[in-house]
């Protein structure tokens, strides 16, 4: 697969995941705000055929990925004390 291979919503859904009716709200969106929302697309003049090219696809998916920069947490710090962990007697069925 080459990176100018060009896909239709279809095809992105079944590689992606994104849902064929998320991309057209996509472009519903552009063409109410007048800015671009999701990725770029093809759309030939007077057709309803809509392709996008998969370099726009990875691309988009890079720059909207949400990645926070979370801290450590203490449990997964390389520490090497044991849990302590209280041993209950079992109390019942014990002769009197």
């Amino acid at each position: 697969m080459s990176k100018t291979d060009l896909l239709k919503p279809a095809q992105i859904y079944m590689e992606y995941g994104i849902k064929t009716r998320a991309l057209a709200y996509m472009r519903e969106c552009s063409r109410d705000l007048g800015k671009q929302v999701g990725p770029l697309w093809i759309n030939p003049k007077d057709t309803n055929i809509y392709l996008y090219k998969r370099i726009w696809i990875e691309a988009w998916i890079e720059k909207d990925t949400v990645n926070f920069d979370v801290p450590e947490l203490q449990n997964d710090k390389n520490d090497k004390s044991k849990l302590k962990i209280l041993k209950f007697q079992n109390k019942s069925n014990k002769p009197k």
